[in-house]
């Protein structure tokens, strides 16, 4: 008996490591993907762009050179067949407070100006990210104007 509930114990404490990790790549692949259409939202992803998205998905997420690529590849893909940003936001939401929140609006606000042209569709989209994960409106422009200045 005490075996079986050991057993119980360890399946369930391996099942919450998964759908940590799980979720944690839902996470990864939700943010990618904003980002990715940002890059994307110009119809011109240049290498300033590729490399801005690069760095932000290295530093924020701490992902390898490797990885980054196959990630590019997938949200790209999912960037393709996707026809609503409900099911990234939606993971956004479930899953980040609002700092973390900032942030993201930051790390897209810097892939829309890495060409050092800010695209209307840009920012028409970076406007609906934000409204979609309730970042509010005065948060929106002050992250617009410092990530304008750097």
């Amino acid at each position: 008996m005490i075996d079986k509930i050991k057993n119980l114990i360890s399946n369930l404490s391996k099942k919450e490591e998964q759908n940590e990790e799980l979720d944690s790549s839902l996470l990864d692949n939700a943010c990618a993907a904003l980002l990715v259409e940002i890059a994307f939202a110009d119809k011109d992803f240049d290498d300033t762009e590729k490399d801005s998205l690069r760095e932000t998905l290295v530093k924020t997420y701490g992902l390898k050179e490797e990885e980054i690529e196959e990630i590019i590849q997938d949200a790209d893909r999912s960037v393709e067949e996707s026809t609503s940003l409900y099911g990234y936001t939606r993971i956004v939401n479930d899953e980040f407070n609002y700092e973390d929140k900032l942030n993201l609006i930051r790390n897209l606000w810097k892939v829309a100006y890495a060409d050092g042209n800010l695209d209307k569709y840009e920012e028409h989209l970076l406007r609906k990210i934000s409204d979609l994960i309730h970042v509010s409106h005065s948060d929106y422009i002050n992250i617009k104007l410092e990530m304008r200045s750097d």
